[in-house]
């Protein structure tokens, strides 16, 4: 059973993300909150997208505020909330398990982090040994464009994804007034 705590330290705790409400005694919610937030902010340096940093400071509001609440709610409905994750992956991939595709798409993203991770350390050493053989302003050049290139990959990959969702959409809501016609 969760009981409530001292206020005070609920306000410390949740000037980090998730950490109060695993304070409050909400362990899956807050580890929830703190993955998410940390997921976020290692992705969008990872990415070299810094306005992603910006979602990190929503989802600590988030927590603030839900700490806050959770302590200004009187005891009997407090002590009936429940404990559990912000996201369960029946939300996120609703079939019962998992079939070729989404193994195909898993496996694809995992590659694609994998060089992803491998990107600076190969090109810094291959600038290098190239900076040797041509002018410094070429390297430049070169070196913009290999560091921006999985940057670019990525953005395509989303564009390419979103367009594959309309467009399985638009075909799902263009054969719904054939399926009634045939009814």
């Amino acid at each position: 059973m969760i009981k409530k705590k001292s206020g005070f330290w609920a306000f410390i705790c949740s000037m980090v993300p998730g950490a109060g409400e695993m304070y409050l005694g909400f362990m899956k919610e807050g580890l929830s909150i703190m993955t998410l937030a940390f997921a976020i902010f290692v992705f969008s340096i990872w990415m070299d997208m810094g306005w992603l940093i910006s979602i990190v400071g929503i989802i600590w509001f988030y927590s603030v505020f839900n700490v806050h609440n959770k302590m200004s709610l009187p005891d009997e409905e407090f002590y009936a909330l429940e404990d559990d994750y912000l996201f369960h992956m029946d939300q996120i991939i609703p079939r019962k398990e998992w079939n070729g595709q989404q193994n195909k798409v898993f496996g694809w993203c995992m590659t694609f982090m994998g060089l992803a991770m491998l990107w600076r350390p190969i090109i810094r050493n291959f600038l290098y040994i190239l900076s040797i053989y041509i002018p410094e302003e070429v390297v430049s050049v070169i070196r913009s464009f290999l560091y921006s290139l999985p940057r670019f990959l990525f953005a395509i990959v989303l564009i390419y994804c979103g367009q594959r969702l309309i467009w399985d959409k638009k075909k799902q809501l263009e054969m719904e007034p054939e399926m009634e016609d045939k009814n």
